[in-house]
C-alpha cells in the first residue's frame, strides 16, 4: 500500500501509514462489537459451557491426538485458506494429508510431550486486499 486518505488527507509516508493501519486494526479486533442480538449471542454462548468438567468432557480433551483427527481438520479447512507463515497452501495439505499426516502427527506430539510450541505457530498475518470502492480507504 503506497498511499490512504484518512479524514481527508492522504498519507504517503510509509512510517506514518504503518502506525495508521496498526491502529486501525488493533482497536478493529479489540473494540467491542455492537451489532444487533451481539448480547443475546454472547448469553446463548456462556450457557452452552458447561460451568464444570465432567468426566467425559476431561477425557476427551486429554485422550491422545490421532491421525484421524489431523485428516479430519486438514480435509476441513477452506480450499482458499490463505497459507501461513511457512507459505505452504491449504490445497497442498489436502492433496498429500497421506504424506505429511503422520509426520505433523509426530510433530504435534513432540510438542505437546515437550510442552513446547513454534513461536509463530499463534500468529497470524493480515494482508490488506482492497475489495471494491475507493481504494484510498482502509475500510474498503
Amino acid at each position: 500500500m503506497k498511499e490512504l486518505e484518512v479524514d481527508g488527507r492522504t498519507i504517503f509516508d510509509q512510517r506514518d501509514l504503518s502506525h495508521y493501519i496498526t491502529k486501525f486494526y488493533a482497536n478493529l479486533y479489540t473494540s467491542e462489537a455492537h451489532a444487533l442480538g451481539t448480547s443475546e449471542a454472547q448469553e446463548r454462548c456462556w450457557e452452552s459451557i458447561p460451568t464444570r468438567v465432567t468426566e467425559a468432557i476431561y477425557a476427551n480433551m486429554t485422550r491422545p491426538l490421532s491421525l484421524a483427527e489431523i485428516t479430519e481438520a486438514i480435509t476441513s479447512l477452506p480450499k482458499s485458506k490463505a497459507p501461513g507463515h511457512d507459505g505452504i497452501p491449504t490445497k497442498f495439505f489436502q492433496e498429500y494429508v497421506n504424506g505429511v499426516g503422520p509426520t505433523l502427527l509426530l510433530a504435534f506430539k513432540a510438542m505437546l510431550a515437550r510442552g513446547l510450541t513454534l513461536e509463530y505457530i499463534n500468529k497470524g498475518m493480515i494482508t490488506l486486499i482492497p475489495k471494491s470502492g475507493d481504494h484510498l480507504k482502509l475500510g474498503n
